[in-house]
């Protein structure tokens, strides 16, 4: 039975890979919620071209997934993750797999612990605020959208304090130059950061 779990995961669509690989990235440290795994997903959907095929349409809270739902569920159900409160994360069994498959699909496995690195300490606000300013489009049914394009300065600024971004995308996302980002950063006593963004 676990061989074949193993091999179903393995042998999965694109959608499978990219969520089993996001619970097991950062030393498989969970997932820290529903709205993160949502927008995470959205944004390596993006990366991959499977935006369309993965369901993703604007709703209350920016991109959101019935399909990457269903997956999640349906990984649960399979014994390879596992949700504890609004943290998703793997299994003991999912592991195995998990370890598998990045050794399948290394660049692939890459690319999400990049963004699981970026992405799953910020606050939620933070993380909304990347996503709206990134894909307005999909902002435009969320109920929150008014709320953090207000805040928009301070949360890109926080995600530049804490060296998530970099100063040309925090000029990106703030429609700024990048020289008034640097200005602010030093009146902020802030170092900048000058690797590349995923």
């Amino acid at each position: 039975m676990a061989d074949t779990i193993r091999q179903s995961v393995l042998d999965g669509d694109q959608l499978h890979k990219i969520i089993v690989l996001l619970c097991h990235a950062g030393g498989d440290e969970p997932v820290r919620g529903r709205t993160k795994m949502q927008k995470l997903v959205f944004m390596l959907s993006q990366i991959y071209g499977r935006d369309e095929e993965m369901g993703f349409e604007p709703d209350m809270y920016g991109p959101y997934s019935e399909i990457v739902d269903e997956e999640v569920r349906h990984l649960e159900g399979l014994g390879i993750l596992s949700s504890r409160g609004n943290r998703i994360g793997i299994t003991a069994a999912g592991i195995k797999v998990a370890e598998a498959l990045a050794e399948q699909e290394p660049e692939m496995f890459k690319v999400v612990a990049r963004y699981k690195t970026m992405f799953n300490d910020m606050t939620t606000n933070e993380v909304l605020a990347y996503v709206y300013a990134m894909y307005p489009d999909m902002a435009k049914k969320s109920l929150v959208s008014k709320k953090i394009k207000s805040r928009m300065d301070m949360y890109v600024m926080s995600m530049l304090r804490k060296r998530k971004i970099t100063s040309g995308r925090a000029s990106m996302l703030l429609g700024k130059s990048r020289e008034s980002i640097i200005k602010q950063c030093a009146r902020d006593g802030m170092p900048v950061l000058e690797a590349d963004d995923p």
